[in-house]
């Protein structure tokens, strides 16, 4: 067996040292390879160049994605815009605060930006009127306006005050007739 031995000085003892003894095997060198000269750790000049590269053009991706969030997000703003100016055009329609005839591009009262059209038609069923709300916005020419459209179906109001009339001529008629009939219950 081959066997190496070391002997230390571990301490000092009244003017004797005290040996200590160990036994050890040699260590074997272990062999790197060798490097070749001029061959450094780090990155080189191209490295540094396609990481800047697609950084910038990861940069650029993004802000493109950016732009088209922002551009959808003022389409959508302006469409609910629209919806609810025509639903309230139309619901004034229904409430009969505005007369229920056609008319084409009036500008609303509070935002001049936005006009609104009415188009009343008779549908097959008698006492019916298909009536259609256009909401559109006014841009400069060659922009795209944002239009909204509401389509609903309302009984015809000259059907609706007949009925009412007619209504009415019955309650006086049966009004007038149990008043000229002789009561049938007095005072004793």
């Amino acid at each position: 067996m081959n066997r190496y031995v070391q002997v230390r000085l571990v301490g000092w003892d009244g003017g004797c040292a005290i040996p200590r003894i160990t036994c050890r095997r040699p260590q074997r060198r272990v062999r790197r390879p060798m490097r070749k000269m001029g061959c450094r750790a780090g990155l080189s000049l191209l490295e540094v160049m396609l990481a800047i590269a697609i950084l910038g053009l990861s940069i650029a991706a993004m802000g493109e994605l950016v732009r088209l969030g922002v551009r959808a997000a003022g389409e959508t703003r302006e469409l609910t815009k629209a919806q609810i100016l025509c639903e309230s055009k139309m619901s004034e329609l229904a409430a009969g605060i505005v007369p229920l005839e056609s008319v084409e591009q009036v500008p609303f009262e509070l935002d001049p930006d936005w006009t609104w059209s009415v188009m009343v038609s008779p549908v097959d069923q008698e006492g019916l009127l298909m009536v259609q709300v256009m909401v559109e916005q006014v841009v400069d020419s060659g922009q795209q306006p944002v239009t909204f459209t509401l389509t609903r179906w309302m009984i015809d109001p000259a059907l609706e005050q007949q009925i009412q009339e007619e209504e009415a001529l019955l309650q006086q008629e049966s009004g007038s007739s149990s008043g000229n009939a002789p009561s049938s219950g007095g005072a004793l």
